[in-house]
């Protein structure tokens, strides 16, 4: 791929891998970037759904190949380096074959002194949200986000435990979604009692879970009415949802499975549930 020689004001070739401009791209292996205030988006379909998102954009890091194709779609205002699949391959610290990374940054958290029902995100039209209580996997925290933003989901809570969304490997997973579906990380002092102020502000609470005394998930959907508000609550596959989380949900309900299988994974329970519910409006 054969580019210009001058690129445009804030776009840069760059030759040496210890050019300091890449120092916020090195080993991106590295999980403890969540510090710094940043993340990672990897891949050109994540990084085009960053540029529409709420979130910032500092710079992306793009092979000339790549570059020729987001060239027109780069926001103003965003550095824009250019370099060798080799070299960005040595700064990344792996093998990046999509050939396009970005920096991200990450809004500032939430004040977890703070007291009340104030989630992060606007709740009060809200008929849909998924509650995630200590999922860590990055492939199923984006999953659950793919799937949140497949059926139209409100928001995605998320306990204080629980993964991080926007972990490169989750965002990858997501494929970018949860740049856009509104998510909220709940404070220490706040769960599992938000459960109980989500109930009070007239949410039904479901508790997902295999147990044999949960009912079966399409009669409780019957039984609740085609208006309910429902926050669908997930654990991990494991252990499952705590008793405080549990004892602080409306219902416990399952999705019925083959004797002998234990349980499914927490994202494809998570499509199922949220599949069941959008009948609702079809």
């Amino acid at each position: 791929m054969t580019l210009p020689q001058e690129l445009g004001p804030g776009r840069f070739r760059v030759a040496d891998p210890l050019d300091s401009r890449l120092d916020d791209y090195r080993e991106l292996k590295d999980a403890t970037r969540r510090r710094s205030g940043t993340f990672i988006a990897e891949s050109e379909r994540v990084i085009m759904r960053l540029f529409g998102s709420r979130f910032e954009t500092r710079s992306v890091l793009l092979t000339p190949t790549r570059y020729a194709r987001l060239e027109d779609q780069i926001p103003s205002g965003v550095d824009v380096f250019v370099a060798s699949e080799e070299l960005i391959n040595q700064v990344v610290g792996f093998p990046l074959h999509r050939g396009a990374v970005a920096l991200g940054i990450r809004p500032q958290p939430a004040d977890d002194t703070v007291d009340g029902r104030e989630y992060g995100v606007d709740l009060s039209s809200g008929r849909v949200i998924v509650i995630v209580e200590d999922v860590v996997d990055p492939d199923n925290i984006g999953a659950v986000f793919r799937h949140s933003a497949a059926f139209g989901v409100d928001a995605v809570l998320l306990s204080p435990s629980a993964g991080d969304p926007l972990y490169r490997k989750a965002l990858r997973a997501a494929v970018g979604w949860s740049l856009h579906v509104p998510w909220e990380r709940l404070a220490v002092s706040r769960w599992p009692t938000a459960l109980a102020e989500l109930r009070q502000d007239g949410w039904r609470v479901l508790a997902l879970t295999p147990s044999e005394g949960a009912s079966v998930l399409p009669a409780t959907l019957a039984g609740l009415g085609p208006d309910a508000r429902v926050a669908l609550l997930v654990g991990t596959e494991h252990d499952g949802l705590t008793k405080h989380a549990m004892s602080n949900a409306d219902l416990l309900t399952r999705i019925p499975m083959a004797p002998g299988v234990d349980s499914l994974n927490v994202a494809t329970t998570v499509a199922i549930a949220l599949y069941e519910l959008a009948k609702r409006d079809w």
